[in-house]
C-alpha cells in the first residue's frame, strides 16, 4: 500500500499484511503529523483501498518501522537532503530579517542560522506561549529553513505543525501566538 504524509509529502509504502484490516494510525517519521493508514481490508473495485465511513476503525494507533519502509523523495525532503552537510550561508549582500505580523516590529537576523524564542535566544519575542528557544531559522543562500526546537506548543508553517521544512523568502511561519514572516531587506 502507498501512502504519503499530508504534511511534508513524503510518501511511503507499507506491505499490506502490516495494515490491520480496521485501519490504523501512524506517525510520519519526518514530520510528526498523523497519517491515517486505511485498512487493508476495504478495497474497490480496482484494488486500491478504500477511504471513509466503511466501518474502519481508526482508533488502534501503530507504531509503524519506517525504517522497512521504501521512502520516495520530495521535493521538501530532497532539498533537506541537499543540504543536511552544508554549513548555513547568507548570499553576499543580502540583509534579512523576521517581521511580527501583528505587530509590524521586525527583528534583523544576526547570521545564517538563528534561534527564536522568548528568552535566551537570538531573537527573543514578547509571547508567553513561545518557548524559550523555540525554532531555528537556518539560511542557505537563497533558501531557508525553519527546524522547531522541540517547544512545547510547536511551529507551524502554511497552517500545519512541521518538525523541519523548507520556507521562501517573505513566507510566514508561526510560534506560540506570533506570526513571523521571512523577508529581505527592500522586498517589503
Amino acid at each position: 500500500m502507498e501512502l504519503a504524509c499530508s504534511n511534508c509529502q513524503t510518501s511511503y509504502r507499507i506491505a499490506d499484511e502490516k495494515v490491520p484490516a480496521g485501519g490504523a494510525r501512524a506517525n510520519c517519521p519526518c514530520c510528526g503529523h498523523l497519517i491515517i493508514i486505511p485498512g487493508s481490508g476495504v478495497m474497490d473495485r480496482s484494488g486500491s483501498p478504500l477511504m471513509g465511513p466503511s466501518g474502519a476503525d481508526y482508533g488502534q494507533t501503530m507504531a509503524y518501522d519506517f525504517s522497512e519502509v521504501d521512502q520516495s523523495q520530495t521535493e521538501i525532503s530532497t532539498f533537506l537532503e541537499k543540504i543536511s552537510g552544508q554549513e548555513p550561508f547568507l548570499a553576499e549582500g543580502v540583509a534579512l530579517y523576521l517581521r511580527d505580523i501583528q505587530t509590524g516590529r521586525t527583528y534583523p537576523l544576526p547570521g545564517a542560522q538563528t534561534t527564536v524564542g522568548r528568552s535566551g535566544s537570538d531573537i527573543n519575542v514578547d509571547d508567553p506561549e513561545v518557548s524559550r528557544r523555540h525554532c531555528l531559522v537556518r539560511i542557505f543562500g537563497d533558501q531557508a529553513v525553519v527546524v522547531d526546537l522541540e517547544s512545547t506548543n510547536g511551529t507551524h508553517v502554511r497552517g500545519r505543525k512541521v518538525q523541519t521544512t523548507g520556507i521562501g523568502f517573505s513566507e510566514q511561519f508561526t510560534i506560540g501566538n506570533t506570526t513571523l514572516q521571512l523577508m529581505k531587506k527592500g522586498a517589503e
